[in-house]
């Protein structure tokens, strides 16, 4: 879980500035990256810094050391790709979990403009793709925030689904007790959001022009969130409470199928026609057809690891999967299944981000 806040610095600070040269804690040369997409980044929770991986070659070409006790969680990369931005735990982030309240980032000045509170443990944000608004998952509750960006405001409020009575008699004593909402997965098209809610059991979908719930679909026991197909067509939501993997049907919002699936599911992605299941303590990658289905098997990353989150390239063939234990990041061929492990690329890495990718998340 993300309980982390913004980091930005210019780079030599925090925050990395691609077409200048990028500062690194180690006594190697300076690397200036003038391509953006032309690496993988990777965020090293221990060691306090982000890797920059050639995406052809697979050398680690450079590093941003973030600060003594940052310990980073994700990073994000703007979309003109000139910055990037990670979470850590020393200074704040745009969903503030503790502090139930959202902080408004202006990339230009670089500062905090306004707090936007009311928030219950807000974990991520999804933009709309004109950007007029952002739909915020509170994993402390069991709705949906919907802010205005124009005017940084909350607007509504979109409950899912009915509230267990536990919590409509005594919210605050049981705060620390609900899995709410992780995050509302929107579609390619823009239309409509998908939000998992943990305790609930549920899939709700939200007309995103209407901002109402049109749609309650059960789901597995305890679905962490909704990881959306490249195609538009389905999306897969891993079921931790019952090992389970739902597949939805976009077009007819319903499950398509449930198959058996591994512990601890951190993270879904698409590669080659298949979905790749991340079982973060199993150390086994699971493996879906999305043509027929069916499972197809599964791929053993090693044993008494912990595997945290991947993203994959832009071509959808290849998948950057973290690997804390070992200090690796693990190169998943989407096609043949071939794996490469590249190793010291930082300690305890997190997760990885490819800009443009269609798989970029966090925990």
């Amino acid at each position: 879980m993300l309980n982390s806040r913004l980091i930005m610095v210019v780079c030599g600070l925090v925050l990395a500035v691609f077409g200048v040269v990028a500062s690194t804690p180690l006594p190697a040369a300076d690397v200036k990256i003038t391509d953006p997409a032309s690496v993988v980044m990777i965020v090293n929770r221990d060691s306090n810094d982000i890797a920059f991986m050639d995406i052809k070659t697979h050398k680690i070409i450079g590093r941003t050391f973030l600060g003594n006790n940052v310990n980073p969680h994700m990073v994000m990369m703007s979309p003109d790709g000139r910055y990037v931005v990670t979470g850590g735990t020393r200074w704040y982030y745009q969903g503030n979990p503790e502090g139930d309240s959202i902080s408004v980032i202006d990339m230009v000045s670089l500062t905090k403009i306004k707090t936007i509170s009311g928030f219950v443990e807000p974990l991520n944000v999804t933009f709309t793709p004109d950007g007029s608004k952002a739909y915020v998952g509170n994993y402390g509750a069991h709705w949906v925030g919907v802010v205005d960006v124009r005017r940084h405001e909350l607007l509504k409020k979109i409950q899912i689904a009915e509230v267990p009575s536990f919590s409509k008699l005594d919210p605050d004593r049981y705060y620390k007790d609900i899995h709410g909402i992780n995050i509302a997965a929107i579609t390619p098209d823009g239309r409509y959001l998908y939000a998992a809610d943990g305790d609930l059991g549920v899939v709700g979908v939200i007309d995103a022009r209407e901002d109402k719930v049109v749609k309650v679909i059960r789901v597995g026991k305890d679905p962490w969130r909704v990881y959306m197909g490249h195609d538009g067509k389905y999306a897969i939501i891993p079921n931790n409470g019952d090992e389970t993997i739902s597949i939805i049907d976009i077009r007819t919002n319903k499950v398509a199928a449930t198959l058996e699936a591994g512990p601890n599911m951190t993270g879904v992605n698409y590669a080659a026609g298949k979905a790749f299941v991340i079982s973060s303590t199993s150390g086994f990658v699971y493996v879906y057809d999305m043509g027929s289905l069916k499972p197809a098997g599964r791929l053993k990353i090693g044993t008494n690891i912990q595997l945290e989150t991947a993203t994959t390239d832009t071509a959808d063939q290849k998948i950057y999967l973290a690997e804390s234990t070992t200090h690796s990041i693990v190169i998943i061929d989407g096609k043949t299944e071939a794996i490469e492990r590249v190793t010291n690329v930082g300690l305890y890495p997190w997760g990885t981000h490819i800009m443009d990718s269609k798989d970029n998340y966090c925990h």
